[in-house]
């Protein structure tokens, strides 16, 4: 069960009874917690003074801060183990634990927060030599667009002279504010290659379904019937924007990539 040991405390936290030879810094170790949090979460108990038997409370919910891309938020239940819902979910025990390198895997709390890795399909353009995940729900609008209920993502080409940050500037600054009317401009990495991606503020119109962008830049010259192209654009909605850029590969040699699904 989840509950709040005090009104002030930022996080959620699930019980513990305090068991023999156990100290407050011996827990924060095990349970991976900062020792500040876990005396922040305990006002009620003097770290110096605990007894077998206490109720100690173990704060959980700030691991959903900095979700790793491409999993979902779990909920660990009552005699739940790491390795049995690798086993039930049938995923890897290597997979599962580098998605959730800073937890304990023998000491999980019911109410902790772990990640799941998230059941992907793949999309493979051999022409644009690029390959995506995208989730399992989402249908074929058409060989470049694809949609569901809780995103979509398109993608197109084109070519020009001018600098990826002034294609960037152009895309996100339109006169018609695709993007809201203060979108953030990003400088990153996708497929190993620069990228700029463009955010949207706030204020961006609801029928744009919170699009962002992502613009990146061919190594070389991309021929495509007989025309060139020397950029990518791959619009997603910000939710998986992340998910989609983590997963974003160039491959020039397109025999190394699958068959789209």
């Amino acid at each position: 069960m989840l509950c709040s040991t005090d009104k002030k405390y930022p996080f959620e936290t699930v019980p513990y009874t305090i068991q023999v030879g156990d100290s407050f810094y011996k827990i924060s170790r095990t349970y991976n917690i900062a020792l500040d949090d876990l005396l922040e979460a305990n006002p009620h108990l003097n770290p110096d003074d605990i007894n077998i038997g206490e109720i100690l409370y173990i704060p959980i919910s700030q691991q959903r801060i900095d979700r790793p891309a491409g999993t979902d938020i779990y909920t660990i239940k009552t005699a739940e183990s790491i390795y049995k819902l690798a086993q039930r979910l049938n995923i890897s025990i290597n997979v599962l634990l580098e998605v959730n390198r800073s937890i304990n895997p023998e000491a999980l709390l019911p109410g902790q927060i772990i990640y799941i890795p998230k059941p992907m399909n793949k999309y493979v353009n051999k022409a644009y030599k690029i390959s995506l995940e995208y989730p399992p729900l989402w249908a074929k609008v058409n060989s470049l667009h694809y949609a569901g209920i809780d995103g979509f993502f398109r993608i197109s080409v084109f070519k020009s002279d001018k600098t990826l940050a002034d294609i960037c500037k152009a895309e996100a600054y339109h006169r018609l504010n695709p993007y809201g009317s203060n979108p953030d401009i990003i400088i990153t990495t996708a497929a190993a290659l620069k990228a700029y991606l463009v955010i949207p503020s706030a204020d961006q119109p609801k029928e744009m379904k919170k699009q962002a962008a992502l613009i990146l830049k061919y190594p070389k010259v991309l021929e495509v019937d007989n025309n060139t192209y020397s950029h990518l654009i791959l619009w997603t909605d910000l939710e998986h924007l992340n998910d989609i850029k983590s997963s974003l590969t160039y491959e020039d040699n397109m025999l190394a990539l699958e068959c789209t699904k």
